[in-house]
């Protein structure tokens, strides 16, 4: 079954190809494909390294707090974490600089991921959410590593697809010594898909221990720049898809009838369209700045934005400091059917939340904030802008985002809990001095 794998996935590459190279002519992925062939840029490591895979921005961050308490916990463990994009690779470099390595993980052939495994020899393999790669798995064990999956998810329609290929999910997930869900449903799914039972835990999610940075130099003049130019209300439109920012606009539009001196803050997901977007907002004739072109000089800002309604974020890493300007968080990839993104961050800052009908990929957090009356779930752009609206009664507010934040704390915890299941293998074989054997606070 490996073997039809292997050829199946040979073909997708061959067919992939010409996108991927398409993407590296835009500067997606540079210089790396040796990397994604196991040629991995760093000396060998010594045994017990810890191989972390995180495949994206939201992995990176969701794992960067228990990366954190792996590296204080065990301070002589070399750590080194693999990525399939640009952002969650950059996100890796400036939220853990002082990890031993970063890399794009190799394609998942034999012989590529059995290269990197005898390059970096690991003791243990974390894989973050739901990246089942097979021959990874598999060399992973095949070396002697141990397995963990972490912060693990499994959707309703992985979950059919799975099905139909049980038996090899049930040879491919006895690969995996633990997987740590963050529901009890994504247990469920897991054990129907052929993980064996005891291997199954409940531990929370990852999320919910996550902080923002600090405000940046941008956020801080930002919010003085606000203040100064009587700005609002401010509404943040985060991590925004295609064929939404036309949906979100339509809304700006109801909103600005109403509120003469609001700001739009516009950040699209994906660093590839903000020209895309920036065009699209000069070809319909709106007053828009983009962030890249602005100082950070109070002064300064503050007559930009007073000539301006809509600030197009088109930078990465400012996002998350920017929500705490905000009187109101839509989260994108939701009114679109895309599955939506992350409300975790906004939750942080005490704000408003709005959300789309499309929240498939973090279903049970919307679940969570919707029961808690911590946020707003709209299906179109009229009740985006009537969402807005209720902003004029301070005190309904001040309530939505004080319930989104503790829905955050009450739900916390999710990095201790791993910590403890990732300490039964790491107190296995510990090289050098002693490891720090504090508890996580």
């Amino acid at each position: 079954m490996y073997l039809i794998y292997s050829m199946l996935f040979s073909v997708g590459v061959i067919l992939i190809a010409p996108f991927y190279w398409w993407r590296k002519g835009r500067g997606q992925s540079r210089g790396r494909w040796a990397e994604r062939f196991g040629s991995i840029p760093f000396q060998e490591a010594g045994p017990g390294a810890i191989w972390i895979h995180a495949v994206s921005l939201g992995e990176t961050l969701a794992v960067a707090g228990l990366v954190q308490e792996i590296q204080r916990t065990f301070p002589h463990r070399k750590i080194y974490m693999s990525h399939v994009t640009p952002t969650g690779r950059e996100a890796s470099e400036k939220r853990l600089p002082s990890i031993a390595g970063r890399f794009y993980v190799p394609l998942d052939w034999r012989w590529t991921v059995r290269k990197a495994m005898t390059r970096i020899r690991p003791s243990l393999l974390v894989v973050v959410e739901t990246e089942l790669w097979p021959n990874l798995l598999r060399a992973a064990q095949e070396a002697g590593a141990s397995v963990v999956m972490v912060n693990a998810r499994l959707s309703k329609r992985s979950l059919g697809r799975y099905r139909i290929v049980r038996p090899f999910m049930q040879r491919v997930l006895g690969n995996v010594d633990t997987i740590c869900a963050q529901t009890e449903e994504d247990a469920k799914r897991f054990r129907q898909v052929g993980a064996k039972p005891e291997r199954v835990r409940m531990i929370g999610n990852l999320k919910f221990d996550a902080q923002p940075p600090q405000l940046g130099e941008f956020a801080r003049a930002l919010k003085a720049a606000i203040r100064h130019t009587q700005r609002g209300p401010v509404l943040v439109a985060a991590s925004t898809m295609p064929g939404e920012e036309p949906l979100v606009l339509e809304a700006w539009d109801l909103i600005r009838a109403r509120y003469p001196k609001a700001l739009l803050i516009l950040a699209p997901r994906h660093p590839a369209r903000f020209e895309e977007v920036s065009q699209d907002l000069a070809r319909d004739q709106r007053g828009y700045v983009r962030r890249t072109t602005l100082e950070t000089d109070e002064q300064t800002l503050s007559n930009r934005l007073a000539a301006t309604s809509i600030l197009l974020l088109d930078t990465i890493g400012e996002l998350a400091g920017v929500f705490e300007v905000a009187d109101l968080v839509f989260v994108g990839g939701s009114l679109v059917p895309m599955g939506g993104h992350n409300i975790l961050e906004p939750a942080y800052w005490s704000k408003v939340i709005a959300f789309g009908p499309h929240m498939e990929n973090f279903r049970d957090i919307a679940k969570l904030f919707l029961d808690a009356g911590a946020a707003i779930q709209v299906r179109n752009p009229e009740e985006l802008a009537h969402a807005a609206w209720l902003l004029q009664n301070k005190e309904a507010r001040e309530q939505l985002g004080a319930s989104a934040r503790r829905v955050l704390d009450e739900n916390s915890g999710a990095t201790a809990r791993t910590l403890d299941v990732l300490r039964t293998y790491l107190d296995r074989d510990i090289p050098g001095p002693t490891h720090d054997s504090n508890e996580v606070k």
